[in-house]
């Protein structure tokens, strides 16, 4: 029986500094299945030709296209003319900050639109730290998974560091079956009890290992994409970094299992 899980993929974001030839050479020497591209983190993201090099030269995929906090309609049309040249199926959104109307309203306005005209992609919002600036406001807007899905018709680009432990318990686990369909990439990181967030996997307080068993038992079909917040010293030793990914992919392989008929 062979054994197969979702793609993992190398969200770019980890590598910050790296120039993006560089990080498609370490997802590939370090075994991802792909890459999950911010266009805003690196210039060069956003040159069709330079990335579709890139992908011939690595033999690595890009697989979804990951967009800013600060969308306008020049990055959507970007995204999405990468989308088409690279064959990608899936954006996430980063969600705008609380005082951030206009990327707010940007995509409130014309996310029906976008997933009329471009039916095989996947528009799905990241749900957004937790935290509040003032004591009776939210520090992002789409600061509720539910509310994502229900309330604005998108899909989910599931940051399961940005959830409190409770909120990762009760709300997702308990009601799992219910967001698979809904779900096209796990960014997969953890949290400690300090909420320093986007740590390696099972550094944190997550119960991931049960996620991931409801994650296979539902037959969950999106992406998995590391994101982490690695520090400035380790980003310059690469043996190092190197060591934090290889010992992410294996927690990931470990606690992900599916086995085809």
């Amino acid at each position: 029986m062979a054994e197969t899980r979702p793609p993992l993929l190398l969200s770019t974001d980890t590598l910050t500094g790296y120039w993006l030839d560089l990080i498609f050479e370490v997802a590939k020497k370090n075994g991802f299945d792909g890459i999950d591209l911010a266009i805003w983190k690196n210039f060069d993201s956003r040159n069709i030709a330079y990335v579709k090099r890139l992908v011939e030269k690595y033999d690595l995929p890009v697989k979804v296209i990951q967009t800013s906090k600060d969308i306008n309609i020049k990055e959507m049309n970007q995204a999405l003319d990468l989308a088409g040249e690279l064959g990608v199926d899936t954006i996430t959104i980063n969600p705008p900050g609380f005082f951030n109307i206009k990327s707010y309203k940007f995509v409130v306005d014309n996310l029906n639109s976008y997933k009329k005209s471009n039916p095989n992609i996947k528009f799905s919002i990241i749900n957004p730290e937790k935290g509040t600036i003032l004591l009776a406001l939210p520090k992002y807007r789409f600061n509720s998974v539910i509310k994502i899905i229900k309330t604005y018709h998108a899909n989910l680009g599931l940051d399961i560091a940005n959830l409190e432990e409770e909120e990762f318990d009760s709300t997702l686990l308990r009601n799992l079956k219910n967001f698979v369909p809904y779900i096209s990439t796990i960014y997969l990181s953890d949290k400690t009890q300090y909420d320093q967030s986007h740590v390696i996997p099972g550094d944190g307080i997550l119960n991931i290992p049960s996620l991931m068993n409801k994650l296979h038992a539902a037959d969950y079909k999106g992406y998995f994409s590391l994101k982490l917040h690695i520090d400035k010293k380790d980003l310059a030793h690469m043996e190092k970094l190197e060591l934090i990914l290889q010992r992410c992919i294996s927690y990931y392989e470990q606690h992900y299992k599916k086995s085809d008929d």
